[in-house]
């Protein structure tokens, strides 16, 4: 029987957002053999519009993925349209990356941007009025609040702080705590100072007409009239793979690297929401960009290693 023979990528990017997409055009411009792999289910894929990214302000995440794909198919960039399942360092060929579909791939440098998945509460109406109603971030979704009622649900940590980042945005800030018992008195008497209202009864679900919230109502029977709700619940960050290779992360989950994106494990590197940083747009596609970088270089010193002389040496683009 014939063994199979793996194409050698020059680097696999695991995760198609805008981290591993940013990172893939400037490998590919610079003459580099990149495969995409990625399943199709991108984090803010049901958010309204992308914001905070110069060019592209209110552009679906839908369109913004398509023109993106569309721009490195133009250049040779190749995709797989799977879930990266495991992910172990071989000696003589860098990395092996196997997906869903009991597929192979092989490469020098491994980029992992496999981002994070949001903490959804299991309160019913929270998940159907994700990215439609029931927000995250205030940087992205803030604008526009002036006018609205907002609840901010937040029973896993503690609300205080974003309760007063919501109250920038809008005079009518309303801080749903669902009976935990986190805010100090001093906290209370702020909240109060600045017109935030404290609700602590049991949440029972979200009720809306026309697909639009109309109000949190209670396990008591009770209603809180809100235009739009946001959550502070945390997310999980997508570090299997990281943690098959035996990348550090910190206590949360995220990858730990350096200034240009590099992880512990030599020849991985890891951009975007997976990494400890602000997890926005323009900064994942700008960790993807570094990364892209750092590891072009890396790899010509790896070319150039035989040829290499002190009269000539390899070219670092910064």
């Amino acid at each position: 029987m014939s063994k199979t023979i793996h194409p050698i990528w020059d680097v696999i990017i695991v995760g198609a957002g805008p981290a591993g997409c940013a990172a893939a055009m400037v490998l590919v411009r610079a003459r580099r053999k990149v495969l995409l792999i990625d399943d199709g289910n991108p984090r803010n894929i049901r958010s309204q519009g992308i914001h905070n990214y110069l060019t592209r302000d209110g552009l679906l995440p839908s369109e913004f993925r398509e023109i993106t794909h569309n721009d490195l198919k133009t250049y040779g960039v190749e995709f797989v349209n799977a879930r990266a399942t495991a992910a172990r360092q071989l000696d003589k060929h860098g990395f092996e990356i196997k997906d869903n579909k009991n597929r192979v791939h092989l490469s020098r440098r491994l980029l992992i941007a496999t981002g994070v998945t949001d903490n959804i509460p299991a309160i019913p109406g929270m998940k159907e009025m994700w990215g439609r109603g029931v927000y995250h971030c205030p940087f992205c979704d803030g604008w526009g609040l002036h006018d609205k009622v907002v609840g901010l649900y937040a029973k896993r940590f503690n609300g205080y702080g974003m309760s007063l980042a919501l109250r920038q945005l809008t005079d009518k800030v309303i801080l749903f705590t669902d009976e935990a018992k986190y805010l100090k008195p001093k906290q209370r008497e702020h909240l109060a100072a600045r017109g935030i209202d404290v609700v602590g009864g049991a949440v029972a679900r979200l009720t809306c007409a026309e697909e639009k919230i109309t109000c949190v109502t209670l396990k008591d029977g009770s209603s809180v009239g809100c235009d739009v709700v946001f959550i502070h619940h945390g997310s999980k960050f997508n570090n299997a793979l990281i943690k098959q290779l035996g990348g550090k992360c910190n206590s949360k989950g995220a990858a730990l690297t350096n200034r240009r994106q590099q992880c512990s494990v030599r020849g991985v590197y890891v951009a975007g929401d997976a990494a400890y940083d602000m997890q926005m747009v323009a900064v994942a596609a700008a960790e993807g960009v570094k990364a892209a970088v750092t590891i072009h270089n890396d790899l010509l010193k790896t070319d150039n290693a035989m040829v290499q002389t002190s009269a000539d040496p390899v070219p670092s683009y910064k």
